[in-house]
């Protein structure tokens, strides 16, 4: 397995890591609506970490909110005993409670909350269901605020590093004037934001490498959308995570027409499309790190494989983006950071 470093820190990763949203299962969000990445199995999911383990991947994001704590508690079962060997990063900023009133569904997301005491008990409680005494890569998840709340934010996590309880910190955002809110905090090191064939962020790529900052790319394979597991026949599930934020069926079926265009380039040198999708992620910067999500241990496979097979070709890359471009301007519109 290759690896790099995460930014300016001291972080040694692997070039690939593991998302865990998936493996959280379903939550409403503060909407009212479901969300999630269809049926999760427990067994299935500590199996996927465990085969991720053992063909060197080292890094493994969550949040909080993912499931509304079963990701991360799923996660700090998986790693017992391996903490050493791995780079933990998660996330605070969502607030949720149990009381959803469907007994398949485990709570709600009801709000945000970046002040010192919500970070605080966010962190502890996150440390209890990692079972860890200490968070690799702490990230504010979304969101936004002020230059002066995120001053208080920035003096907030700079003393749990103190404490001993973070290492390091960062934002999950695609806005890059929100990531300089708090980029010169002593231990912030690095951003997590979304880069696929439908959206690219050359302002954030300019920010990490004016800052020396690392990249986590989250949504390389958009929910399972560039896997083929979906079709233009198809509509995405209203409780799939991009169903009502990224995707109409308008989008979506010109998503898939484009996709149906260039899956015979990208899998013509024995790749699989998500192959081809997670290369055309790899192509664009070296300092950023892919987390594609996943179910099984054959997906973890599927994925890891991509390291050995390396970046789309220079050539491929700008095909895929001339082909995108015009609905990537009106995507744009809608994205969410």
């Amino acid at each position: 397995m290759k690896t790099r470093i995460l930014g300016k820190s001291n972080l040694k990763v692997s070039s690939i890591g593991m998302g865990c949203w998936a493996i959280g299962g379903p939550f409403y969000h503060k909407g009212g609506h479901i969300i999630a990445y269809g049926h999760v199995n427990d067994k299935d999911s500590l199996s996927a970490i465990e085969k991720g383990l053992e063909l060197g991947v080292t890094i493994f994001d969550t949040a909080n909110v993912y499931g509304l704590g079963r990701s991360e508690t799923i996660l700090g079962k998986a790693l017992k005993g391996k903490r050493e060997d791995v780079v933990i990063a998660t996330k605070f900023g969502t607030t949720f409670d149990f009381n959803s009133g469907d007994p398949d569904v485990p709570g709600r997301i009801v709000g945000r909350d970046h002040s010192p005491e919500g970070i605080r008990k966010a962190c502890d409680e996150s440390l209890k269901r990692l079972q860890t005494n200490y968070i690799d890569f702490y990230q504010i998840h979304s969101g936004n605020m002020s230059a002066e709340e995120a001053s208080i934010v920035v003096n907030t996590l700079e003393e749990l590093v103190e404490e001993g309880k973070i290492r390091y910190y960062g934002w999950s955002t695609d806005d890059p004037e929100r990531a300089r809110l708090i980029s010169q905090g002593k231990h912030c090191t690095g951003m997590q934001f979304r880069i696929n064939f439908t959206q690219t962020n050359q302002k954030m790529f300019e920010l990490i490498d004016e800052l020396n900052f690392g990249g986590l790319i989250k949504g390389p394979l958009a929910g399972g959308i560039f896997t083929g597991k979906y079709n233009a026949e198809s509509k995405l599930p209203k409780e799939h995570g991009l169903s009502r934020v990224d995707f109409s069926d308008e989008r979506y079926v010109i998503l898939n027409n484009k996709l149906d265009q260039i899956k015979e380039l990208m899998t013509n040198d024995g790749r699989t499309l998500p192959q081809g999708a997670l290369g055309y992620v790899l192509a664009q910067h070296e300092r950023i790190i892919p987390i594609p999500g996943f179910k099984t241990a054959k997906q973890v496979e599927e994925n890891v494989r991509t390291i050995e097979l390396g970046p789309l070709s220079k050539k491929l890359v700008q095909q895929i983006d001339d082909l995108f471009s015009e609905f990537r301007k009106d995507h744009s519109e809608i994205q969410r950071g």
